[in-house]
């Protein structure tokens, strides 16, 4: 209902004989097939959202496009076009070492020894420590949606001006929810609008939702399972299809307790009912995520209980 509501303006422009508050027909000369591809636009559009959200949180900021296995044929297309002799090799954006100091209750350890290790300092250089779409961030992500928007559109009979205009505020729509969720349900302030897509526009409308309790239960159980698993943020699909879904029950008991005395950055930002932890009643032993074998899921991440 959200996406149908914040994107609706976008239909009353390049769609003119739709209404787009009830899709009725209110024009007596009815074109079907514009009809069919006004109908579809959004949910082809969520899908390709989707797919490229998966895409860049599993090959790109937790690096698995870098394993050997990963993705042959984009890999051998590099070097049929370029000559290069070895595959390429991505660098990360400081997801990884946001993983690295993360708890199963989605807080960030803040221990006197973590802040000194080369992890911990490069994640300072953010105020958001990797958690929130930065305005750049945003238009990365709009260009990585154009290789597979234009042409899909396309086909489907839309000009660029027209897809462009459904587009953009489909990826500020995804902006303002990620700065909406991710960054208060790690303990971090909300994203400004000079920083980002305002956290403030959606927070008060998410909260209790059962949209935000789904998202935050699916980013918690990725975190709990140590990446390996859920990588759809705010468009739920992709991992469905893939394979790499595991729901709340499967990883709820894999919850650690944080250590004793362990030192966190800020209060998360989460629902009534929320999963927690069990409580720590001694010392415990640094411990590595809690993995699970899943048949395509990713590789394991180092996580806040891991050694420093």
């Amino acid at each position: 209902m959200l996406w149908y509501c914040v994107i609706g303006s976008a239909f009353a422009l390049v769609s003119p004989h739709i209404d787009v508050t009830t899709f009725a027909l209110v024009s007596p000369h009815i074109d079907a097939a514009r009809v069919v591809r006004t109908v579809v636009a959004l949910p082809t559009m969520y899908s390709l959202m989707s797919l490229n959200e998966y895409a860049t949180h599993r090959y790109f900021q937790h690096l698995d496009f870098n394993r050997k296995d990963a993705l042959p044929f984009i890999k051998r297309t590099y070097r049929i076009l370029t000559g290069a002799s070895a595959n390429p090799i991505i660098k990360g954006d400081g997801h990884v070492e946001h993983h690295a100091e993360t708890f199963d209750d989605m807080s960030l350890k803040y221990s006197d020894r973590w802040q000194r290790t080369p992890a911990s300092k490069l994640l300072d250089a953010d105020d958001f420590r990797g958690t929130a779409f930065h305005w750049h961030a945003t238009g990365i992500m709009t260009i990585q949606m154009l290789p597979s928007v234009l042409p899909t559109y396309c086909l489907m009979g839309w000009s660029v001006p027209d897809t462009l205009a459904l587009l953009l505020p489909c990826m500020l729509l995804h902006a303002l929810v990620w700065n909406a969720i991710h960054p208060p349900m790690h303990g971090l302030p909300p994203v400004p609008l000079h920083v980002g897509a305002p956290s403030f526009v959606l927070a008060g409308v998410l909260a209790e939702t059962e949209y935000f309790k789904y998202i935050f239960e699916n980013h918690m159980g990725h975190h709990v399972l140590g990446g390996q698993v859920n990588y759809n943020v705010c468009c739920p699909g992709t991992d469905h299809l893939l394979g790499t879904y595991v729901p709340t029950e499967v990883w709820l008991d894999r919850m650690r307790p944080l250590p004793a005395n362990a030192k966190t950055r800020g209060a998360i930002v989460g629902f009534h009912g929320m999963p927690v932890p069990p409580v720590c009643e001694a010392d415990i032993v640094a411990s590595a995520p809690a993995a699970i074998t899943v048949r395509g899921g990713g590789g394991v991440l180092a996580d806040a209980y891991s050694e420093e």
